[in-house]
């Protein structure tokens, strides 16, 4: 019989971990800077270097991860903000909460945005855009599609100027379940993809954070 997860621990575990009084976007460049300098120094060893195949793997692992972070925490901040975020919650899909859960609510040890943010499943650019659209209200995606990418300078849409962002962060996503999951003891690494996959993954972190911090309409958050 498998043991009944604690999701109040497991939250409370995983808000130890974290700078407490940093914002989402602060301790996702506190994870990614370092991990960004390690991949080029394994990337710059010679081939000859029998781990680094293995280690230029932690690239895809590492981003996701730090992506993943970061998309629960501001799930977690919309819904916290109030309504009309927190009204909507009721249209996410699985969420149930146990007396414990109400309890640790009401006695202020974890907030609502952030146990409805850790049920949440992050598995691809689907489910960021399904929580997300349902949350604001809009579609998600669509929105950063045409939003101007670097305004006022570049009123280009986004999807116009980096119009492999969507695909290649999805690469991304199939890679970190490949290299976490499998052996895959074969797989060689294409630097060149990695890093492309990498680069739109952080276009696509910056460019979300624009729209929520930006838009007077998500402002709260």
């Amino acid at each position: 019989m498998s043991k009944k997860r604690n999701y109040i621990d497991e939250i409370l575990e995983i808000n130890s971990r974290n700078h407490n009084r940093a914002k989402r976007y602060e301790l996702f460049r506190k994870r990614i800077h370092p991990l960004v300098e390690g991949f080029r120094a394994i990337k710059s060893l010679d081939n000859s270097v029998t781990y680094k195949n293995e280690w230029l793997k932690y690239g895809a692992i590492g981003y996701i991860g730090a992506m993943e972070g970061y998309f629960r925490l501001l799930i977690a901040d919309l819904i916290n903000a109030g309504a009309p975020y927190r009204d909507r919650i009721t249209d996410l899909k699985d969420i149930k909460f146990s007396p414990e859960v109400v309890l640790a609510i009401h006695d202020k040890k974890i907030s609502l945005g952030e146990f409805v943010s850790h049920l949440l499943p992050i598995n691809r650019i689907s489910d960021i855009d399904n929580h997300l659209s349902i949350l604001l209200g809009e579609p998600f995606i669509k929105n950063l599609k045409n939003m101007p990418t670097y305004p006022p300078a570049n009123m280009i849409p986004f999807s116009q100027k980096f119009p492999d962002t969507f695909g290649d962060v999805e690469k991304l996503f199939e890679l970190r379940h490949v290299y976490a999951h499998e052996l895959a003891s074969k797989e060689r690494v294409s630097v060149r993809k990695l890093e492309t996959y990498i680069g739109s993954a952080a276009h696509f972190i910056y460019q979300t954070e624009e729209l929520i911090s930006t838009n007077a309409k998500f402002k709260a958050a």
